[in-house]
Formats: C-alpha cells, sequence, structure tokens
C-alpha cells in the first residue's frame, strides 16, 4: 500500500512482496527494476553514491508483472545474475565515471553479503564422456575443451591417460545453468561436445545397456485415433488450454441453463495475456474461435482437437484433467475441384447433421468398438433436434455399460452467430476420449469372406413418427439371429399414404450363411419372424 514515484514520473501503488532500496528517510527505488524520483541524478548532482546489489529474479520477475513495468535493469535480473557481479559492477561504474567526468573517486566500499555463493564444482568421469557422446577422449582433450569454455579445470596429471580418471570442473560465476552432481555433469558434456562439434562425432552403434521396450497403449490409441481422423479427411487443431470464462460463456444462448459445466475454473496468478486467464472446460469454445479466423480464408472446414479439460473439485488439490475429442465441420459438401464443374453439381450442398455423424462412425469402425447408439440430446449448445448423444450399451466391463460419450450434432443457431459463424450450418462434437478409448477392444476377430451367395429382401414399415430408427433396427437385428448379416437403413418418408402421425423406414436386409447356400423357405421364416416381433413390439406394420 505504501506510494513511491519512480524515475518514470509514475507513482506507484506498492505490493507485500516488493523489495525497496531505502534509507532511513524512505523508499529510494524498487530492488533490480527502476530508481525512485528521489535519487534522480541532474545537471546540479555534485556527489554520487553508487549501489549495486543482486536481486531473486522470481521475485523481480512478479514486481515487473504486478507494476506493469519492463526496464532494461529488470529484464536482466529476471533472467538471474551471479551474486559477485555486483562488486565488478560497481567498480566498473566508478572508472566509467572517472574517465569521463573527471570525478574524483573516494575511497572504500562497503560490502554487507552475508550469504556469499558458494562455488560450483562437478566431477566429471572421463568415461561419463564415452558412455554420452560415443567417442574415446582423455583428460587432456577433455579439460582443454572445458577450458576453452571459460571452465576451470583441477586434476592430478600422472602420465596416465586412461579411461579411468575424472576432472574437478569450476564453473565460473557466468554460467549460472550449469548445475550440480549428474545434472552438472550432463550439462559440462553438452559444454565439450559443443566446443569438439557435434559435426565431428562419429555414427557409432550404442555400446549402453538398451531400456527395456514398454508400450504405452494410452499414447498408442490416441496416435491411432489422429491417423483415423487424418484419413477421414479432418486437420488437426492444436490450441492454447488458456481462455476465459466469457469466452466460453459464448456457448449458452441468452436466458438457456448450461449444460456444460461453467463455474469453479482453474485460475491463473500471473496471466499472460487477458484472453488466457484460466484453464479451459470445454474444447468447443477454441475449435468454435480457429474457425472463426480461419472462415476468412476458406468456407469449408473440418477440424479435430484432442486434449484435456480441468474440472476443479473443492475437495481436491489439483483438478481433473479428462482427455476430450472435439470435431468441427462446415461449409459446401464438396470442395471446389474439376470433378464438380458438370451441369448436375450442386455446389450449395452444405455439410449436415448425417455427415458428422458418418465421420463419427468411421472412428467408431477404425477403433473396433461396437454398441454405439444414437439417442435424440437436449444440450444448450446444439440445435434442439438436430443433435444426438453418442451413447455405448455395452463395453468390455459393466462399469461402462450404457455409458454417455458425449454430444454431436448442428451448432445452435443463437452460439453459431455469437462466434460469427452463422453463413453455413456448423456441425460440432465433443467426447470424453478416456471413456471412447477404453472401450477398444484389445483383440479384434477378423471373419474369412464368405463362400456362400447372399439372400437380399427389402422391408418397408410404418412406425409411429416418435419411434427412433435405432430401435426399429435393434429389433430387427434381435429377430433375425445369425443368418442376418446386415441391416441398412435407405429411406424415410413422411407423406401422402402415411398416416399422421406415423413414417415409413425402408431397410435392407442381408441373409448370410458361412456354411451353405439358404433357401427361400429358411429365408421365409426369418423374415416373417422380424415381422411378427416388430409388430409386437414396436407396433410396426407393413408398408403395402
Amino acid at each position: 500500500g505504501e506510494m513511491i514515484e519512480t524515475l518514470d514520473e509514475v507513482k506507484r501503488k506498492l505490493d507485500d512482496f516488493t523489495v525497496l532500496v531505502t534509507d532511513n528517510a524512505g523508499a529510494l527505488g524498487i530492488g533490480g527494476i527502476i530508481g525512485g524520483a528521489d535519487t534522480e541524478i541532474s545537471a546540479t548532482t555534485k556527489t554520487v553514491l553508487l549501489e549495486a546489489a543482486n536481486w531473486n529474479f522470481i521475485n523481480v520477475r512478479q514486481s515487473m508483472q504486478a507494476q506493469k513495468i519492463n526496464t532494461d535493469a529488470g529484464l536482466r535480473f529476471s533472467r538471474g545474475v551471479h551474486p559477485t557481479w555486483a562488486l565488478r559492477g560497481v567498480k566498473r561504474g566508478i572508472e566509467l565515471m572517472r574517465q569521463t567526468s573527471n570525478g574524483e573517486v573516494a575511497q572504500g566500499i562497503i560490502d554487507e553479503y552475508p550469504l556469499p555463493a558458494s562455488q560450483i564444482t562437478v566431477n566429471l568421469p572421463i568415461k561419463a564422456i564415452e558412455r554420452v557422446l560415443g567417442i574415446s577422449m582423455s583428460a587432456d582433450d577433455g579439460a582443454n575443451l572445458l577450458m576453452r569454455g571459460g571452465f576451470g579445470v583441477h586434476y592430478e596429471h600422472n602420465g596416465d591417460t586412461s579411461l579411468g580418471e575424472s576432472l574437478d570442473v569450476s564453473v565460473p560465476d557466468t554460467r549460472m545453468d550449469i548445475g550440480t552432481g549428474i545434472i552438472g555433469q550432463a550439462d559440462l558434456i553438452e559444454e565439450i561436445a559443443r566446443i569438439y562439434g557435434y559435426g565431428n562425432i562419429p555414427n557409432t552403434i550404442i555400446a549402453d545397456a538398451m531400456p527395456p521396450q514398454r508400450s504405452n497403449p494410452t499414447l498408442e490409441l490416441e496416435e491411432l485415433t489422429r491417423d483415423l481422423l487424418v484419413a477421414l479427411g479432418l486437420h488437426e487443431n492444436i490450441s492454447y488450454r488458456l481462455t476465459t470464462p466469457e469466452r466460453e460463456a459464448l456457448l449458452v444462448p441468452p436466458g438457456a441453463v448450461s449444460s456444460l459445466p461453467l463455474a469453479d475454473y482453474v485460475t491463473l496468478e500471473n496471466p499472460i495475456s487477458v484472453d488466457k486467464v484460466a484453464m479451459r472446460h470445454t474444447l468447443l469454445a477454441n475449435l468454435l474461435t480457429n474457425a472463426q479466423a480461419n472462415a476468412r480464408f476458406t468456407d469449408r472446414q473440418q477440424t479435430f482437437e484432442i486434449g484435456a479439460v480441468y474440472l476443479a473439485h473443492d475437495d481436491q488439490l489439483l483438478p481433473d484433467e479428462p482427455r476430450r475429442l472435439g470435431l468441427l465441420v462446415t461449409g459446401p459438401r464438396y470442395p471446389e475441384g474439376w470433378m464438380n464443374q458438370g451441369q448436375n453439381a450442386d455446389k450449395t450442398q452444405a455439410l449436415d447433421f448425417f455427415d458428422l455423424k458418418g465421420i463419427v462412425e468411421g472412428l467408431l469402425e477404425g477403433l473396433h468398438i461396437s454398441g454405439a447408439v444414437y439417442k435424440r440430446a437436449e444440450h444448450t449448445s446444439f440445435h434442439p433436434g438436430k443433435s444426438a448423444l453418442l451413447v455405448m450399451t455395452k463395453g468390455n466391463s459393466e462399469a461402462i455399460k450404457d455409458v454417455e460419450i458425449g454430444v454431436f450434432g448442428e451448432l445452435h443457431p443463437l452460439v453459431a452467430e455469437r462466434f460469427a459463424l452463422s453463413a453455413a450450418p456448423v456441425l460440432a462434437a465433443e467426447f470424453d476420449l478416456d471413456v471412447l478409448l477404453s472401450l477398444v477392444p484389445e483383440t479384434v476377430t477378423i471373419n474369412r469372406l464368405p463362400v456362400t451367395p447372399p439372400i437380399l429382401q427389402d422391408i418397408a414399415l410404418i412406425v409411429s413418427e416418435a419411434t427412433p430408427a435405432a430401435e426399429v433396427e435393434a429389433a430387427i437385428r434381435d429377430a433375425g439371429g445369425n443368418l442376418l448379416k446386415d441391416v441398412r437403413l435407405f429411406d424415410v418418408y413422411q407423406g401422402e399414404s402415411i398416416p399422421d402421425g406415423s413414417k415409413s423406414l425402408a431397410y435392407s436386409l442381408t441373409y448370410q450363411n458361412d456354411e451353405r447356400t439358404l433357401t427361400d423357405k429358411e429365408v421365409a421364416a426369418v423374415h416373417s419372424r422380424i415381422v411378427r416381433t416388430l409388430h409386437h413390439r414396436l407396433d410396426a406394420k407393413l408398408r403395402a
């Protein structure tokens, strides 16, 4: 709360962590950053007291951030300066003032240095150099290279230059990047390689013990997911994991109750910018922000992002960091090109819900995940009636049975408008990648190609308008048994000849036996069982 006027004629309110240079009369300056106005030298100044010190670089960074000030001194001290340079600095300043201003130098220097920094010495075995660099090197050669780099080297030279010797290396105070112990050895070996010349190090077969090969299934499945999405035509999006709560609040239309966790953010003490103050809760905001920026250059975008979100809990010190998968597609269905120049090419067709659903199905197929069910979603960020939940009805364990993986569909028009993306429908998705990848089977069964001919039959059903097609397909598969190999919906119709409140669903059914050719009688029996099951379970009727 104390105030100080600095050399730039700005009155600054100090924080409790600010380090000051003071005398009995009060504050003279902010330590390591800038002096106070009372210390300013004018044309009438005759006597100057030089003060030189060393400052904690973390504190200097914190104070510069809090005071929103950048000075040459602050930048130098924020990187770390060795304490021994304070005395050298003040002596150099005195000498320059004597030479340039004919100053008369008073005798004596007062030095208050209660905790002088100790000399860093690293013991470097010659064998360690050979093990890391793969080259034979004598103690003399290693010492000469280090001394060329400004290091002090001490060892007893007894004429034996075998690899059993070691060097005691004194680190100069100009090299604050050199550590101690094993870390210091690695730093010195890096210096030897740099001075020796990377190009002079020959290619050799590794002579060290190979580490045991351990797989990383989590990373491998994540990389497989990336490969599959790229093969499906998407480009990876990589964005900052920092955002603002206000930015993510744009995902909620005005007056709606949010389906996203938009509270209890993990915030930064010293954010790098005003738009990166909190850890994100969702990938959607970043995907839409990047889509907004890219819309200036292209009207067709297909992107994905894999990354963590950060969900804080009151009873935990650290937040949960689940991985998420975000998808975004928008723009015309067919890109510009010579193949789309014909008279029948409809360039106005935009990507819709089913294009995104096809990408989701392609990803699940590539991961060999079965049992996916799509249910109507009610999510504030998505268009009602044009979005769906991805639900897994079976998995590798009971704990992950009937679990929601995420939501996908067309973005709510008001949300798209908030992100300036209302020119075309925006399709987006966000899935729990950890749960999704936990459903990937460890092994995959591959069946041989069929050697018997299939029998194809179509079936058209009239069901209630509220009945999902997935329920109809599930009933068909349950009744079809092993002889029913595939079910494909190829037509949905509402209109003339269809009662109000109903719809017509037409499916193509594939019957096949892997061992022998089916007879018409066998297929007819299964087909009749399917019709009866649909009637009893869903009150479905055959369409005439």
